[in-house]
């Protein structure tokens, strides 16, 4: 009885909290079936060790816990789930897993006090679990699909910096203000399905745009990003595979991906993994870091051809991000990955890039947003 009050009030205020293994599963294969019983009682021991007298756990499917946090804050409760996924990722790096094997995701839904019937079983949840998750992307996909006709997609120009030439360019989706999609830029949805949805619109796009290029016989090449989570996810993957396939030709000589918000330890087999799905479309791969990223050269043997930054926080860059920059640059040497500095938002960010020798820059600070992909020109 106090378990399904304690569940109800968590459903309720949307305290819940989702630890999925499926990563873990796509990296030991064949070999999850043996060690799948372990891993669990690993986490068990770790959720028990986190949580309260007033949260209630439950195992679903054998591939996920529920977390049902009957008295804490939303973020108090991201935090708590958070902190346990850490620690077993942590215990889990010494058999071989990555940092992300066991991925931590709120669920985002409302379930009537007066309906106890699903809370009854562990069965019972995970179809309320699933069913709500199911609407709460649908919602998001939604607010994306109603404001498509307002978006416009952008192409920057990036400049190598060494030959001062623009031989590629950065495609980018614009979304205007005021478009509700309940998505921050600087923070994931709740779901992830704002992100997946806007990845494959500007994938579509970005395709399109290479066949108009060649049809002009413009031969630039194209960075196209992308969201870590959204190839992580595997059904966000699958769905974006299938526009991967309806990619022109040309994509896999001229279209590279950029994955962001890629956390500077993500294991190389991790990435193997991903990029396997998706290398026969395309022409490779650049990383998304944080600058005090220094493990290019543990991540041979993936396809990934360049790593880079993002720049929009240094419009005057301090003595700090200067030297944070020639950081980057340093503690990846040795390797035979181009360096990418984008959102530039100011000419002396630019400079600062230019000045610690990455080699291609884009952003405000370089030059604007053309309506058209593919034009070579020296700057």
């Amino acid at each position: 009885m106090r378990q399904n009050k304690v569940a109800a009030d968590a459903l309720i205020a949307g305290n819940v909290q989702m630890l999925g293994f499926e990563a873990l599963k796509e990296r030991f294969g064949d070999q999850w079936i043996g060690i799948k019983d372990k891993v669990v009682l690993l986490t068990e021991g770790v959720i028990k060790k986190h949580i309260s007298a007033d949260d209630v756990y439950c195992l679903i499917n054998d591939e996920r816990f529920i977390v049902l946090f009957g008295k804490a804050t939303k973020p108090d409760a991201a935090r708590t789930a958070q902190a346990i996924g850490r620690e077993v990722n942590a215990k889990l790096s010494g058999a071989g897993a990555g940092a992300d094997a066991v991925s931590v995701r709120p669920m985002v839904f409302e379930v009537p006090r007066g309906d106890p019937a699903v809370l009854r079983s562990p069965a019972a949840l995970e179809e309320t679990v699933e069913e709500a998750q199911k609407r709460a992307q649908a919602a998001e996909v939604a607010k994306v699909d109603a404001a498509k006709d307002r978006m416009r997609m952008r192409f920057w120009p990036v400049a190598n910096v060494r030959k001062r030439l623009v031989s590629c360019y950065h495609a980018d989706l614009h979304v205007p203000d005021g478009s509700d999609l309940g998505f921050d830029p600087d923070a994931p949805s709740d779901t992830g399905a704002v992100e997946a949805a806007i990845d494959r619109m500007v994938l579509q796009k970005a395709g399109a745009a290479l066949v108009d290029a060649a049809s002009h016989r413009w031969r630039a090449l194209m960075i196209v990003p992308v969201h870590y989570e959204t190839l992580a996810a595997k059904g966000y993957r699958t769905q974006y595979l299938e526009f991967c396939r309806l990619l022109p030709r040309i994509a896999e000589k001229r279209m590279f991906l950029m994955v962001k918000g890629l956390s500077d330890d993500v294991p190389q087999g991790r990435l193997h993994t991903l990029f396997s799905y998706l290398a026969p479309f395309v022409a490779g791969f650049i990383g998304d870091f944080s600058p005090a990223f220094r493990r290019a050269d543990k991540l041979g043997g993936v396809r990934l051809v360049g790593i880079g930054i993002n720049g929009h926080d240094m419009a005057v860059p301090t003595a700090q991000d200067v030297m944070a920059l020639k950081g980057f640059i340093q503690g990846n040497r040795g390797v035979r990955m181009r360096r990418y500095f984008y959102g530039a938002a100011t000419a002396e960010a630019a400079t600062a890039a230019r000045r610690a020798q990455f080699d291609y820059v884009q952003g405000t600070g370089l030059a604007p947003a053309m309506p058209v992909h593919g034009k070579v020109f020296s700057v």
